[in-house]
């Protein structure tokens, strides 16, 4: 089956989840020296004039095998440059230094189009919650994800260029009772969904209904105007 266009799952005005998976499910970020080049990468695309202009990173979660990423979009192209040089940039790395060569991720990032903000906010909890989902320890505890900047206000330095989104601004007059909100809003998450794993990953669309088929009649069109003669 024909991909999935990657105009209609990256759109100007709309936030993405992306995923980055190692190849066979490789521990390609297995060490914290490897995540925190993942990072360090990351932060220079994200302060570099061009590539700061197509999207802004608002959470991510950096596990051993893969990573997840929600961005807003402003320059499609921008911000398919940026993916592209950056996780370039990263599997150079992660093949020097394990003294091998070849693919480092399974596939090209996956990026799944959000609807609204209401999804935006769910995908966040669901970032969130995959340490949770790992059973590997509480999400305020994991190091590697901004649930401590959402939940607590910690924004360490690695974590300096995540620009927190409108709805997050929205729950409170200030830091703290946002803080306060949005930590009221993740246990009630984890008390729907616990350790239930949301089909996230196999969808390229995340919204209501009608919105998600509105999307993939899109899609249809596009594969059906495209296929071979």
């Amino acid at each position: 089956m024909a991909r999935t266009p990657r105009s209609f799952t990256v759109q100007p005005g709309h936030s993405v989840h992306k995923v980055w998976r190692g190849h066979n499910r490789e521990r390609n970020l297995g060490t914290d020296r490897q995540k925190q080049t993942y990072l360090d990468y990351l932060n220079a695309d994200l302060e570099n004039d061009k590539y700061r202009q197509g999207s802004t990173l608002q959470a991510l979660t950096l596990m051993d095998n893969h990573t997840h990423e929600m961005n807003h979009i402003f320059i499609a192209k921008l911000f398919s440059d940026h993916m592209r040089r950056h996780h370039s940039r990263y599997g150079s790395y992660f093949n020097r230094e394990n003294g091998r060569s070849g693919k480092v991720a399974e596939d090209r990032p996956h990026t799944t189009l959000i609807e609204s903000w209401h999804q935006e906010m769910e995908t966040v909890f669901y970032i969130h919650a995959n340490p949770i989902r790992a059973n590997m320890q509480d999400a305020q505890r994991y190091y590697w994800s901004t649930h401590r900047l959402y939940a607590f206000g910690k924004r360490e330095p690695r974590m300096r260029n995540v620009v927190l989104p409108k709805w997050y601004l929205d729950l409170g007059r200030n830091p703290e009772a946002r803080q306060q909100a949005y930590r009221r809003l993740f246990a009630r998450y984890l008390e729907i969904h616990g350790q239930f794993k949301q089909n996230f990953l196999k969808k390229n669309f995340i919204g209501s209904v009608t919105w998600c088929d509105q999307q993939l009649k899109l899609v249809r069109a596009w594969r059906k105007s495209h296929a071979p003669p």
